[in-house]
């Protein structure tokens, strides 16, 4: 369905479940049509690399394969996603200086900002 604009919608009302898969469907297809996902991972992007994030987990990465803690992609993508959950807390054993990952603060809220704004434009209220 389409709004007076042209923009993509989806009509939710009161009893409309997130968890319904159809919904969330219509909201995916909505956001693709309309260009919301590529606004928001634009956003996001933004945000990570002002903060120095994409390039603190590049440095890393790249560490982790010159050390030889990492030999493969999966070894590599697990330290990395320890290190985003834990922040700077080296594993045991560790030759690579960890460094603090977690997604910034900024980030976060400037991405779950863009999600709102972008499914304001898509989502029709029905009362």
């Amino acid at each position: 369905m389409a709004s007076m604009n042209g923009t993509p919608s989806v009509s939710v009302s009161a009893n409309s479940s997130g968890a319904n898969p159809t919904l969330q469907t219509e909201i995916t297809q909505a956001l693709l049509q309309n260009g919301g996902i590529g606004r928001i991972q634009r956003t996001l992007q933004q945000r990570l690399d002002e903060a120095g994030w994409t390039e603190a987990l590049r440095n890393y990465a790249t560490e982790l394969f010159r050390s030889g803690e990492a030999t493969t992609y999966d070894e590599a993508v697990a330290k990395v996603m320890q290190a985003i959950k834990s922040g700077a807390q080296a594993a045991n054993g560790a030759t690579v200086a960890v460094p603090d990952l977690r997604i910034p603060e900024d980030a976060k809220e400037s991405g779950a900002t863009a999600v709102r704004k972008e499914l304001d434009e898509i989502l029709d209220f029905k009362t």
